[in-house]
């Protein structure tokens, strides 16, 4: 009996051990994935915004997005957008990325991300859905809302 006792410690001890390498490393991955997707973002905003560019929003975007996104759409989103006129101020990016595992579709690591911006005809904010794949970043979903806008008058891709 003091055998079985002692064992069923040692494996308690073992898995607990585990656990809290585990939460560590995921901790420690997570706050790496963080920092690279708000960079990403912090990278992205500014280059589609300062002249209102949808190729640079294309050039981020996952296929899934590009697919979806109708030309006709885009050009009237981006036409519209440019009224906002020149970027003059680039406020940041706050969000996070989430890792996830599904048993037997695998795993995603996406970012959910707001930011700000100024511009010379008023200010914008951002949401943007990122998805991460073979290493690299990718803009999922793009919706600008301009300031004094209601929530149904925002542009989004």
């Amino acid at each position: 009996m003091r055998r079985l006792l002692y064992i069923l410690g040692l494996l308690t001890l073992v898995v607990f051990v585990v656990a809290i390498v585990g939460f560590g490393l995921v901790a420690y991955k997570g706050n790496e994935l963080d920092a690279e997707s708000r960079a990403f973002v912090d990278n992205a905003v500014p280059a589609i915004a300062a002249h209102w560019s949808k190729q640079e929003l294309l050039d981020r975007a996952t296929p899934e997005l590009r697919e979806n996104a109708k030309p006709e759409r885009l050009q009237i989103m981006f036409e519209a957008l440019s009224r906002l006129g020149r970027l003059v101020e680039y406020e940041g990016a706050t969000g996070q990325a989430t890792m996830t595992y599904i048993a037997g579709s695998g795993s995603t690591v996406s970012g959910s991300y707001t930011a700000k911006a100024k511009f010379e005809g008023g200010s914008a904010a951002f949401k943007i859905g990122l998805l991460r794949r073979d290493g690299h970043w990718m803009i999922h979903n793009f919706h600008v809302d301009p300031a004094g806008s209601s929530p149904a008058g925002g542009k989004g891709a």
